[in-house]
C-alpha cells in the first residue's frame, strides 16, 4: 500500500532523451506516479504540442498499473 500522505495525489517529471529511443515513436513528455484510495499507479502525459482543431486538449495521458521489472517473462525451459 502507498504512503497515506500522498493518497489521492500525483507527482511527474519531465522525461529525460534516452540513447534506446526509437526515432520516430512518441515518448511521453512527463511520466510520473499516481496513488488513489491506496493503490499506486504509473503515469504517462504527452503535451498536445500540434493542435488542429479548436477545443483539442492541452495534454493527455495514460494511467497503468506500476511496471515491475521481469515480469510477465516466462523462462524458456531447456
Amino acid at each position: 500500500m502507498a504512503d497515506e500522505k500522498y493518497d489521492n495525489s500525483l507527482a511527474l517529471w519531465k522525461r529525460q532523451k534516452r540513447d534506446t529511443d526509437v526515432a520516430g515513436k512518441a515518448y511521453p513528455h512527463y511520466q510520473g506516479k499516481l496513488t488513489v484510495d491506496g493503490k499506486a499507479k504509473d503515469v504517462a502525459i504527452w503535451l498536445n504540442t500540434n493542435k488542429t482543431k479548436e477545443g483539442q486538449p492541452d495534454m493527455s495521458g495514460k494511467i497503468k498499473e506500476p511496471y515491475v521489472k521481469g515480469e510477465g517473462k516466462e523462462e524458456i525451459p531447456f
